[in-house]
């Protein structure tokens, strides 16, 4: 690795999950989307990007296997986004200006996200789980 930024796990990963809990729990109150939440987005996406050059750093990669490691963990990712996204999206889609979708679905699926990133947050910060 380069060493320009040398993020700390211990740091970076409850980073992380608040990214992620702060958006869910911002979502429960203000589901659309703003150009402030834009801003927000892009920083978190930098956390994150710590959080994967720690991990490939950890791993003790160099030259040429950084390069396809980094490239093949970055693509891996965006595919497994995309089959998601692919799979969730007609549907969310069909029903985005029905009651369910915005009275039901939405404050579910945010509330499950802040239920699982704050789990992983006490994790992160104590080093130990639930069960």
């Amino acid at each position: 690795m380069y060493h320009i930024i040398t993020p700390q796990q211990k740091i970076v990963e409850p980073l992380i999950a608040l990214s992620i809990l702060y958006i869910a729990v911002e979502n429960l109150f203000s589901p659309r989307l703003r150009p402030a939440r834009v801003a927000v987005v892009f920083m978190f996406g930098l956390v994150h990007g710590l959080g994967f050059a720690s991990v490939l750093t950890d791993l003790g990669l160099h030259g040429a296997n950084l390069t396809l490691s980094l490239l093949g963990f970055n693509v891996g990712v965006e595919m497994g986004q995309m089959l998601i996204v692919l799979a969730v999206l007609p549907l969310a889609f069909l029903l985005r200006d029905t009651a369910l979708y915005r009275r039901t679905f939405m404050p579910a699926g945010s509330a499950a996200i802040v239920l699982l990133a704050g789990y992983w947050l006490v994790v992160r910060m104590t080093g130990t789980g639930f069960g």
